[in-house]
């Protein structure tokens, strides 16, 4: 999909509209689609003055998935100048009138066509060049009347240092979908183009406990999928026997928690040896560097990635208990030795198990779980430190101005742990090593590359972006009464 849309974007800025044209002189071409009603109730639909503003992108679809064609426009206002173009999102209601869902505004580098509009089905793809080594791809929809960010993907240059010496410039790319929670991280060479290293797992957004997450915002994952079968594929039968129904995280000032629910056909218990029990294995590496793919670059620049376990990885398995009981047997190992503290921290972790039913008969299970922040070394959840820090991070600390407009957000700032969960089905107990395992990632235990990733999102953030426009009617009618 990103390759289809960035071919698309090549073949519109071919044709582009040179200066930008005046929205008026695209009213024959608008009302051959929309009709003249709907169109007589664009100036109305957007805030603007016509005559200052210039067209540089047009999309039509179905944004709304209503079965009627809806209008995205891309507009540069002259008489404020500045290299920053307006994107609308209009819905169009009934075929009797625009209606303005959505506008945000992008930066672009040299021409306001690098700031680019494709429709793709119910998606709108928004692309933006911010910088010279730089593009950026937002997907939104219209879902319940509010405008939700499905997906980004951007592709960059990046330098990676060698001691203060040279610097060999490397490409990255990273797609998150808010809607599934599927992540890729790639990087590559620039020169040759050929993969150096790449990673495909599920992000887990862990937001403060009891908070309430707006529909549209990323919150959990379900996997029925066989993308993430990493072991003991040719004994899974189908994703009754054994897949991920649901799973998600969350977290308070003293614990990390957890929640997955899997789907099982037969839940295997209460066995005297792990190995004969069904099972489910976190994995967390806990790296304490700016990047958790590369450790260091060397003499030549060229980076050293973390494909190796070190000594920041701790495994944490729940092993399922008997049909009478509902607490799940601990084993935990870690690659470095635990501290006093951390040995104290880990007699506070906790699980529960709820067999899950469908007709009386077992359907899977629910296993939630509790881990200390201290079992891993930490003083305080780190999600603390970050908020302090955040209004500092809006201005750019060498001049003390506002950062440029940059359309996707940075969660690499955020504090997140990589993580992975595994779901181990066994189908007969007597043969302890014909196994099933379900992954939240392309896993590999001794590589800290292949784990997935766990987010702490801030008081007050989100992963992902809604514009809740009801919410936005609803503000404007109880200021109009007088509150």
């Amino acid at each position: 999909m990103k390759r289809t849309f960035l071919l698309i974007f090549t073949l519109l800025a071919s044709t582009s509209f040179g200066q930008g044209m005046p929205i008026d002189s695209l009213m024959g071409r608008l009302t051959a689609v929309y009709g003249d009603t709907l169109c007589a109730s664009l100036r109305d639909a957007l805030p603007i003055r016509f005559d200052n503003q210039r067209v540089w992108g047009l999309a039509t679809g179905d944004f709304s998935s209503d079965g009627k064609p809806d209008l995205a426009i891309s507009l540069y206002d002259i008489s404020v100048g500045g290299r920053v173009v307006t994107v609308h999102l209009l819905q169009n209601e009934d075929s009797r009138e625009f209606k303005e869902m959505f506008s945000k505004k992008y930066s672009y580098l040299e021409t306001p066509i690098e700031v680019g509009l494709v429709n793709e089905g119910y998606i709108l793809y928004i692309v933006q060049k911010p910088d010279d080594s730089n593009w950026i791809q937002e997907g939104y929809t219209v879902f319940a009347g509010d405008v939700i960010t499905l997906d980004e993907f951007e592709t960059r240059k990046i330098e990676l240092g060698a001691g203060g010496s040279k610097t060999k410039p490397f490409g990255y790319e990273l797609y998150r979908s808010y809607e599934s929670l599927l992540t890729t991280e790639k990087y590559f060479d620039m020169k040759n183009s050929n993969q150096i290293l790449s990673s495909r797992y599920y992000s887990f957004p862990a937001y403060s406990r009891l908070r309430s997450v707006y529909p549209g915002y990323g919150k959990d994952m379900f996997d029925t999928s066989a993308k993430f079968i990493v072991k003991g594929g040719i004994h899974r039968k189908d994703d009754k026997d054994v897949s991920i129904e649901k799973a998600l995280a969350a977290y308070d000032d003293e614990y990390i928690y957890y929640s997955i629910t899997v789907n099982d056909d037969q839940v295997w218990g209460g066995n005297d040896k792990m190995e004969s029990n069904d099972r489910v294995a976190l994995w967390f590496d806990m790296f304490n560097g700016d990047n958790r793919y590369i450790t260091k670059a060397t003499k030549n620049a060229v980076p050293t990635f973390r494909t190796n376990a070190d000594s920041t990885i701790f495994n944490v398995i729940f092993s399922m208990p008997d049909i009478m009981s509902r607490t799940p047997k601990l084993t935990v190992s870690t690659v470095a030795n635990l501290t006093d503290a951390q040995q104290e921290a880990g007699k506070l972790i906790r699980g529960l198990v709820e067999r899950d039913t469908v007709n009386k008969m077992v359907s899977g299970y629910t296993l939630k779980i509790r881990i200390p922040f201290a079992f891993f070394g930490l003083e305080t959840n780190p999600v603390g430190a970050y908020e302090s820090r955040a209004a500092e991070n809006v201005f750019d600390s060498k001049d003390g101005k506002k950062k440029k407009l940059r359309s996707i957000r940075d969660f690499s700032s955020y504090p997140r742990f990589g993580f992975t969960a595994v779901a181990i089905d066994v189908d007969d107990p007597n043969l302890p090593d014909e196994i099933t395992m379900q992954a939240t990632s392309d896993f590999r235990p001794n590589d800290p590359s292949s784990y997935g990733e766990l987010l702490l999102i801030p008081t007050g953030d989100f992963y992902g972006s809604v514009a809740p426009t009801y919410l936005k009617e609803l503000t404007e009618q109880i200021q109009q009464a007088g509150y």
